[in-house]
């Protein structure tokens, strides 16, 4: 089995990690709303557990974002950079470069937040869990995120069309 294709099969539980998150909010967030309106009875713990899903969705979300090099891209500075071929190059080292940074700098900080949660015992309200559970996979999946940007640096492992499907 080649490393390209061990990328592609470690990327896709993440991809329907985040898949599944997204659906849970938008089931959740309908049944809260529903209940609200028409019941006067709104879900108690619906509130914390869409922020939960909502970290899922992002953190498992970027995995696969920063492995495909899949970005936002602003179209009027990309125009006007389109124009520059020769700043290309440079543009990428400085976005690769700052995303291992981001990523990097954002696992070693909700890692932090898990530990001084863990440390203070802080539960959710509702929900019955402490608080630095779902922040410990959140620094997992940041940890991920930044190998990912590193790894995407590598010709033979970059995401391909089809992986993405």
């Amino acid at each position: 089995m080649r490393l390209h294709d061990v990328m592609v099969s470690f990327q896709r539980p993440f991809r329907i990690l985040a898949e599944v998150a997204l659906v849970g909010l938008v089931v959740i967030t309908a049944v809260d709303v529903i209940g609200r309106v028409v019941f006067s009875s709104p879900l108690g713990f619906a509130y914390e557990l869409i922020g939960v899903l909502l970290g899922v969705a992002v953190y498992a979300g970027l995995i696969g974002m920063t492995w495909a090099r899949d970005h936002i891209r602003i179209d009027l500075i990309a125009d006007r950079l389109a124009a520059m071929p020769r700043f290309e190059r440079v543009r990428a080292i400085f976005v690769w470069g700052l995303e291992v940074i981001f990523f990097t700098l954002l696992a070693v900080y909700v890692a932090r937040q898990a530990v001084n949660l863990q440390r203070w015992h802080e539960t959710f309200m509702f929900l019955p869990a402490q608080k630095w559970v779902p922040l410990a996979f959140f620094a997992f999946f940041a940890t991920i995120a930044a190998i990912s940007a590193v790894l995407s640096l590598f010709p033979s492992l970059k995401a391909r069309q089809e992986d993405l499907k």
